[in-house]
């Protein structure tokens, strides 16, 4: 079934190959990860943050729904000379179980579903995990973004009109095409700090630690990113 993820530029998802090797050292302190630990990114785009913990000695699977950004990690990470498993999957549809030692989702990249689905994405993570596994969930800081509020943007040949839902607590945006493609509605929900602690603990995940930026400042009101990192119980 097509929705609106798959109508969004491609480009548009994914940042430059050369960037990501910062974001990866934050997360290997964020999940405490160690050489040979079975790590899990999801979704993993075309593996420009993966790659570098594979390079660190991480057992890395990469999922996600576009099979170009899947093809396009292989490619990485053969051209790397590192080894890699990667796998077309939706993450609503992810049933791994105690696989995983570490999962990191990352970049915003949840939110974009039902409540429902949301919720049930992240039970599906917290099964993935091995006995005393930890979860990594990284999203745009809801409070920033309600502060320093950008209504009408433009993203190559997309035009944004954005507004915040207060009964649905989600960014609702418009998008049109200067180039006359197809328009279409994306819809993020955007979680407080404390749904997300509700979140986890409906998982089963105890929330570790609050991160405000990806150099491992502590997390405030005014940080424009927030990630949460959970384990198991």
């Amino acid at each position: 079934m097509t929705e609106w993820i798959d109508l969004y530029s491609e480009s548009h998802w994914l940042q430059s190959d050369a960037t990501g090797e910062d974001e990866a050292r934050f997360i290997r302190q964020a999940l405490a990860l160690q050489p040979g630990m079975r790590v899990l990114d999801i979704p993993c785009g075309a593996g420009r943050v993966a790659v570098h913990l594979a390079e660190a000695g991480c057992r890395v699977t990469g999922i996600d729904r576009n099979p170009n950004f899947i093809a396009r990690a292989g490619r990485r990470f053969a051209s790397e000379g590192v080894d890699g498993t990667f796998r077309v999957l939706d993450m609503r549809a992810l049933d791994d179980v105690a696989a995983f030692e570490a999962i990191y989702n990352w970049g915003g990249s949840f939110g974009y579903f039902s409540d429902e689905e949301n919720a049930d994405v992240l039970h599906r993570m917290a099964a993935a995990l091995a006995p005393g596994g930890r979860l990594l969930i990284e999203q745009p800081n809801r409070e920033y973004i309600l502060r320093h509020f950008i209504a009408t943007n433009q993203v190559g040949e997309w035009v944004s009109r954005t507004r915040w839902d207060t009964a649905t607590q989600r960014i609702i945006t418009e998008w049109t095409s200067d180039a006359g493609q197809p328009g279409f509605a994306s819809s993020m929900r955007l979680y407080t700090l404390a749904q997300f602690r509700r979140l986890f603990a409906d998982a089963g995940l105890k929330v570790k630690a609050i991160y405000g930026d990806r150099d491992g400042g502590f997390y405030t009101r005014r940080c424009r990113r927030m990630s949460v990192v959970g384990r198991e119980r």
